[in-house]
C-alpha cells in the first residue's frame, strides 16, 4: 500500500497518495511505490550522496509515489517519518544549498551537467535544479506541517519543459502529507 487509509465521506477506507496520476495531464499509467525513498538521479555524487544517506538513515520508514510522464522522465514525492531524519527535517532543509554549492564546485568545468538552487520555491524549502547529459532533474525539499521531511521531484529529458512546476508538485504532495503515514 503506498499510503495511509483515509475516511471517506461515504464511509469507504480508500488510500491516500501524495500524489496520484489525475494531477498530471502528461502522466502515463498507474502510481507506483516509491516507499525506498528518495528516487532519481541527481547531476553529482554529492546531491546523490545526500540522497542516499537521507534515505539509509530513514531506514525504510518513508511513504513515497512516482508517476511515469509521456515521453519519458517521471515526477516523484516521498515523506519520511519523523524519526528517520535525525538530527531534523528542518536542520536536513536548511542543509540543501551547502548540498547545491559542492555539487557545482564538483562539476565545475564540465559542460554536460550543471547545478543551481532553485529560487522560486515557497518559504521554508530549498531545491535545486540540475542537469547532466539529456537528463534534467528537479528536486525541492520541505518540512511538512506536522515536521516530516517531504521531498518532492521530476526527472524529464533536457530541452523539454518540466511536467511539473516544483512549486505546485510542492503544494499538491504538502496539502496531502497529514494523511499519509510514513511508518
Amino acid at each position: 500500500m503506498i499510503g495511509a487509509l483515509a475516511l471517506t465521506s461515504c464511509g469507504e477506507e480508500s488510500p491516500t497518495t501524495l500524489i496520484e496520476p489525475d494531477d498530471f495531464e502528461a502522466a502515463m499509467g498507474e502510481a507506483h511505490d516509491a516507499g525506498s525513498g528518495i528516487v532519481g538521479m541527481p547531476p553529482c555524487r554529492a546531491l546523490r550522496e545526500f540522497n542516499q544517506g537521507l534515505n539509509l538513515a530513514a531506514s525504510g520508514k518513508v511513504t513515497g509515489t512516482t508517476i511515469g510522464i509521456e515521453g519519458g522522465g517521471s515526477v516523484f514525492a516521498v515523506v519520511f517519518s519523523p524519526t528517520a531524519t535525525p538530527p531534523s527535517a528542518s536542520e536536513v532543509v536548511t542543509d540543501v544549498p551547502g548540498h547545491v554549492e559542492d555539487c557545482a564546485k564538483e562539476i565545475a568545468g564540465d559542460p554536460s551537467r550543471k547545478v543551481e538552487e532553485l529560487s522560486e520555491l515557497p518559504p521554508g524549502a530549498a531545491g535545486f535544479h540540475g542537469e547532466e547529459n539529456n537528463s534534467t532533474s528537479e528536486y525541492a525539499y520541505t518540512v511538512t506541517s506536522d515536521d516530516r521531511l517531504l521531498v518532492v521531484g521530476t526527472e524529464y529529458a533536457t530541452g523539454d519543459s518540466a511536467p511539473v512546476s516544483m512549486e505546485r508538485l510542492l503544494k499538491l504532495a504538502s496539502d496531502r502529507a497529514p494523511d499519509v503515514s510514513a511508518d
